[in-house]
């Protein structure tokens, strides 16, 4: 495991890496698992899906804290990670130090840029792109992309997760969420989410959220096949311990996302919340 704190950076310049630093690290999505040394569900199902398998290697674009590091390594994958931040490559050695030998020695940390990967040509089997799209301004995301391309070998998969899908965020949240869980809340003494359509956080370092129309029209036209979903576990109704809980979790997800009908065209398009892509080179 080794990690560059000197690498070059490109001309392309984007969100300043101070903003990632280790409060933000310790607030987003994933954050609760990742202090008890578990795996969120999000970085379960992006390997999972990928279909990666022992002694592939693989690429993690903006690897943040490492959940995804570990999982794909304990998958038995070869795993890269780089990120840009220098505090985020902090918390993700000391989170491999803590791992047995047999996974910590098959992932190691670099310092680099997204639009800038300092890899030969078809270096990996599958590069990961997990919560960094929506960072990235379209120049950097473009660039990002084409990189990706010429770092996958032949056979190689692309695997995309972003988050939010801008349509909740203008439409879904604003007009309907938003409004139900203020009246819930104030009936029956809950505490559903009432947060700004988007926080001052969102606006520093969301700077290019998509939809599945953006992503795709990214992604062909750096040279990619894609398919692209939406993810349903946002507003698929969590499991519960009791009968009566269950039904006040279905209750509510009927009340915010019209479930059931909010898995299906249209309404999914405005009340599911993540977009997952995998593609492969044209």
């Amino acid at each position: 495991m080794e990690m560059k704190n000197k690498d070059p950076m490109p001309e392309i310049q984007g969100v300043d890496s101070k903003l990632y630093d280790k409060k933000y690290f310790e607030s987003i999505d994933g954050a609760h698992y990742f202090s008890e040394d578990k795996t969120a569900p999000k970085f379960i199902y992006a390997v999972n899906t990928s279909g990666v398998t022992s002694g592939d290697s693989v690429l993690d674009i903006g690897c943040g804290r490492g959940d995804l590091m570990m999982a794909l390594a304990q998958k038995g994958a070869d795993v890269t990670g780089i990120d840009y931040s220098h505090e985020a490559l902090d918390i993700a050695q000391k989170a491999i130090a803590r791992q047995s030998a047999k996974w910590k020695d098959k992932i190691k940390v670099l310092h680099s840029n997204a639009t800038a990967l300092n890899f030969p040509d078809q270096t990996f089997d599958y590069v990961f792109m997990t919560d960094i799209v929506e960072h990235l301004y379209p120049l950097e995301l473009k660039k990002c992309f084409e990189e990706c391309k010429r770092v996958l070998n032949p056979r190689g998969r692309l695997i995309v997760h972003t988050a939010p899908n801008r349509w909740y965020n203008d439409f879904g949240y604003p007009f309907w969420e938003q409004p139900i869980n203020k009246i819930l809340n104030r009936l029956f003494r809950q505490n559903l989410l009432t947060r700004p359509i988007r926080t001052e956080q969102d606006y520093k370092v969301h700077i290019n959220e998509q939809t599945i129309l953006s992503l795709k029209k990214y992604l062909v036209e750096t040279g990619f096949d894609s398919k692209i979903w939406l993810g349903s576990e946002y507003i698929t109704p969590s499991k519960k311990d009791s009968s009566f809980t269950q039904f006040l979790e279905i209750f509510r997800q009927v009340l915010c996302h019209a479930y059931p009908l909010s898995l299906l065209p249209p309404l999914k398009y405005i009340f599911c919340n993540d977009i997952w892509a995998i593609a492969k080179k044209q």
